[in-house]
């Protein structure tokens, strides 16, 4: 990881929450607990929304494609580094073609991301206490990908052709009935936890627990918690095993405990991890396949922002912003 700093000068600002929005060339600064909805308002599609560390309130609506990365999703205490905290629900209705998408990294969601028409969506690295469909447009969410997500309630109900790369999604259900689920979902190297049987889920090299995988629904390489999980779908090369303490190093309760989905590293024993191997040979579980687990940005990004004592005499203020750079 490389540390670099930078200093600007900038006018007087009451907070050092801060959201800039970059379209082309041009950078624009938005500062306090609603500087993401200033800049979301102020955005058009293909911008860029980059949010410091600090709680933001939600945008009533989200319904640009746009990108939005914050420092990350979790506490980072070797880089010192505080989340991204996005307060509240927040609606999603983003209706740009597939070329043009919503894309979100490095956000703790502390609230509902309700979504009425989402098309091809992308989330990285981001924690969610709840994704729903908001009963607007049966169009719902389409061909969305999750990549080193926590996402605690996901209500599967208008979301079609979701696909989990490396993923822990605590609790899956339609969220409409206590029937079965039918819509597609395609896991891998994931933790999953069915509190509804799943017709069409396709697990490859996943953790699977709860109240089974059914229909069409195909289980490769995978570990299941109770053979009851897999018993009713088409499985291959899969291993069964009774508690979560017979798989992984740590577990702090029962699944649908607290908020285990954010603290627990959800990390295979040894044991476990050498012998549950994928199809590409690595661990099964979040920290195997092509793209590990992890909660560290993949960009540049400003994650502290300082206010200095001394302003210039046109009132302006030294603002030190720190940025740490993810592919370093």
């Amino acid at each position: 990881m490389a540390l670099l700093c930078a200093t600007m000068l900038v006018f007087a600002q009451n907070s050092t929450q801060t959201a800039l929005l970059q379209h082309g060339d041009e950078i624009t600064t938005f500062y306090g607990a609603d500087a993401f909805i200033s800049a979301e308002a102020a955005a058009t599609t293909g911008d860029i929304i980059t949010l410091s560390s600090g709680t933001f309130n939600a945008p009533e609506i989200l319904d640009k494609s746009i990108t939005l990365r914050g420092v990350g999703c979790v506490t980072d205490d070797e880089l010192d580094i505080h989340p991204t905290t996005i307060a509240g629900n927040i609606k999603a209705c983003v209706t740009d073609s597939n070329e043009k998408h919503l894309t979100v990294e490095g956000v703790f969601f502390d609230g509902v991301f309700q979504f009425e028409i989402l098309r091809a969506p992308v989330f990285i690295k981001c924690n969610f206490e709840e994704i729903k469909w908001n009963g607007g447009s049966t169009e719902g969410s389409y061909d969305s990908d999750f990549i080193n997500c926590r996402i605690k309630w996901f209500r599967s109900a208008y979301i079609q052709n979701t696909t989990f790369h490396n993923c822990v999604v605590y609790d899956s259900r339609d969220g409409m009935s206590a029937g079965e689920s039918f819509n597609t979902i395609i896991a891998y190297n994931s933790v999953f936890g069915l509190y509804q049987p799943h017709n069409n889920l396709f697990a490859y090299n996943s953790v699977v627990y709860g109240n089974g995988m059914k229909g069409n629904s195909v289980a490769h390489n995978c570990i299941a918690r109770g053979a009851g999980i897999i018993a009713y779908c088409s499985y291959y090369d899969c291993w069964v095993y009774e508690e979560f303490r017979d798989i992984f190093e740590t577990f702090e309760g029962p699944a649908y405990d607290g908020n285990n989905y954010v603290t627990e590293s959800f990390r295979l024993n040894s044991e476990v991890a050498n012998q549950c191997l994928g199809q590409d040979g690595t661990q099964v579980g979040i920290y195997g396949g092509n793209m590990p687990y992890s909660t560290r940005p993949t960009y540049m990004t400003n994650y502290r922002t300082t206010v200095g004592q001394h302003s210039t005499p046109d009132g302006k203020l030294n603002i030190h912003i720190e940025v740490i750079d993810g592919n370093k």
